[in-house]
C-alpha cells in the first residue's frame, strides 16, 4: 500500500497539513477505483452475496460479500461511451438517447438530450436501438439488417449495410445519420465481453446467477443504463430489477466516504487482501463464454426467456398488423 503523503505536494489547492491516502490495487486492471468503489458501496461488510459491476472502456466485476471477496477485468472497447461508432459521441447536447420504431413502416422516433437536432448517438441511445431493433425484426441476432423490408432507411453505402436515423436536412451536422452493421458489431463485442465476464467469474467462484442477491451497478456509464434494454441485447443476464442498485460513481463515492470516517481507511488493506483475482486470458471457460455471446441476446435465447417472449410476440403482433392492412 503506498504510504500516505502531503496532498498539497502533487499540485492539489489546499491546505499544506492535509494528507492523501491512495487505495491500493489488486493487480493491473483491477487497481484502486474499483477498491474504492467496493468501500463505498459497502458490499464488503454485507451479509448478501453480491456482484460489482463496474462498466466503461474497461469493466471491472466483483463478487462476494462480508466473507471473500473475488474479482476479474474485461475490455469491453469504446463502444458504450461512443467510440467505434460512426456517428458515436458522449451522452451530450444533440446525443441520440432514446429510440423507437413503427413496427410496420419501421420509420423512427427520436429523442436527444436537450431536445435538439441530432449529431450523433450516445451509448444509452445505442443499447436501446440495438433492443429496438431486435425486437421488431428489422436486425437479426447477428446484427445484420433485413434487406428484405419495404422501407428506403435501409441501404447499402459504400459496401456496407445501415439504417438511416436521420436525413441530413434533420441533423445538426448537414450529414445523414446512420447505425451500420459494424457499429452494432462493435456493441455486440463490447456486451460479450462484459457478459462472457460475468459468467466466467461466477463459475470459476462455483456460483450461478440466480444465487446472487445483489447486484451493483457502477461507473459514469453504469448509471445510465436501461436495465430493460441491457438484458434485451444481452449485456446483462436478465435479472429482477428489484435486486439492482445503481451508485453512480463509485471511486468518488469511496473517496468521500475515506475522507469523512476512519473505518473505511482501516478496512481497506484487509478487504484488498482478500480480492482473489482472476485473469481471463489465462482461464479456458472465458472464451468459450464469450464466443457464445456473440449473439443478440446470445446463442443460446434460452438463456433470455423474457426476451425471447417479447421478439415472438412483436413477430404475431407484426403479422396481424400487416394481415390488416392488405386489401380483401
Amino acid at each position: 500500500m503506498y504510504p500516505p503523503f502531503d496532498a498539497a505536494s502533487i499540485g492539489i489547492d489546499i491546505n499544506e497539513k492535509v494528507i492523501a491516502l491512495l487505495y491500493p490495487v489488486v493487480s493491473s486492471y483491477v487497481g484502486g477505483d474499483i477498491v474504492a468503489g467496493v468501500m463505498g458501496s459497502g458490499m464488503y461488510r454485507s451479509e448478501r452475496l453480491t456482484l460489482f459491476l463496474d462498466i466503461g472502456t474497461n469493466a471491472e466485476i466483483v463478487i462476494g460479500n462480508q466473507d471473500w471477496l473475488a474479482c476479474t477485468a474485461c475490455s469491453a472497447g469504446p463502444a458504450f461511451e461512443g467510440g467505434g461508432v460512426e456517428f458515436g459521441m458522449r451522452a451530450a447536447k444533440g446525443a441520440i438517447e432514446d429510440f423507437s420504431l413503427d413496427p410496420v413502416s419501421f420509420e423512427p422516433m427520436l429523442v436527444t438530450i436537450g431536445d435538439v437536432r441530432p449529431k450523433g448517438i450516445c451509448g444509452s441511445g445505442l443499447i436501446t436501438m440495438t433492443a429496438v431493433m431486435l425486437e421488431t425484426g428489422l436486425i437479426n441476432n447477428r446484427g445484420h439488417f433485413n434487406r428484405e423490408l419495404n422501407t428506403q432507411r435501409i441501404r447499402k453505402n459504400n459496401g456496407i449495410w445501415e439504417y438511416v436515423l436521420a436525413w441530413k436536412e434533420e441533423t445538426q451536422i448537414g450529414r445523414d445519420i446512420s447505425l451500420s452493421e459494424p457499429d452494432i458489431d462493435n456493441l455486440i463485442r463490447a456486451k460479450g465481453a462484459i457478459y462472457s465476464g460475468c459468467m466466467t467469474l461466477l463459475e470459476e467462484v462455483g456460483l450461478t446467477m440466480d444465487m446472487v442477491e445483489h447486484i451493483i451497478l457502477a461507473g459514469g456509464f453504469g448509471s445510465y443504463i436501461d436495465l430493460d434494454r441491457a438484458m434485451t441485447i444481452g449485456l446483462l443476464p436478465e435479472i429482477e430489477a428489484e435486486r439492482v442498485t445503481f451508485i453512480g460513481n463509485g471511486s468518488l463515492m469511496g473517496a468521500r466516504m475515506s475522507s469523512l470516517t476512519n473505518r473505511i481507511r482501516k478496512d481497506v488493506v484487509e478487504v484488498t487482501k482478500k480480492m482473489t483475482n482472476f485473469e481471463l486470458s489465462e482461464t479456458p471457460s472465458y472464451m468459450s463464454n464469450y464466443v457464445a455471446a456473440m449473439f443478440l441476446p446470445h446463442t443460446e435465447i434460452e438463456k433470455f426467456p423474457r426476451t425471447k417472449q417479447r421478439i415472438e410476440a412483436q413477430k404475431r403482433s407484426i403479422q396481424e398488423v400487416v394481415g390488416l392492412l392488405r386489401p380483401n
